[in-house]
């Protein structure tokens, strides 16, 4: 088994924008209980890393994907199995998207206010 860091980060899929926000939203909540900076408050912290992880929900939530078979062609070769991944909101997800974003405005308001 190889342990490098490119490993690492291959086993954690971050193909898609949603992934990388979840992840950074994680590490924001875990440091503002771990780490104390003298330049930012950990609540104003805490609050972005809660509205980030709301946003990426919201998305892992509403991801779908749809799979068809391509009949054989002259043209585009033999019969291949076709998946295409697609993000279908509902309401659900649309409000947590919502909340989420509305987190990370005002607590991202908060954060460069006290920086000021």
């Amino acid at each position: 088994m190889d342990f490098s860091m490119t490993n690492l980060f291959n086993n954690f899929k971050l193909d898609k924008w949603w992934r990388i926000v979840l992840c950074l939203g994680i590490s924001s909540v875990i440091g503002s209980f771990v780490y104390t900076p003298q330049f930012i408050e950990a609540k104003n912290l805490f609050g972005i890393g809660l509205g980030m992880i709301l946003v990426g929900i919201s998305y892992i939530m509403a991801e779908s994907s749809h799979s068809w078979i391509k009949p054989p062609n002259a043209y585009t070769g033999g019969t291949a199995l076709i998946t295409q991944d697609f993000t279908k909101h509902n309401i659900i997800t649309r409000t947590i998207c919502f909340i989420g974003i509305c987190l990370i405005i005002t607590f991202g308001f908060l954060i460069i206010r006290a920086l000021i």
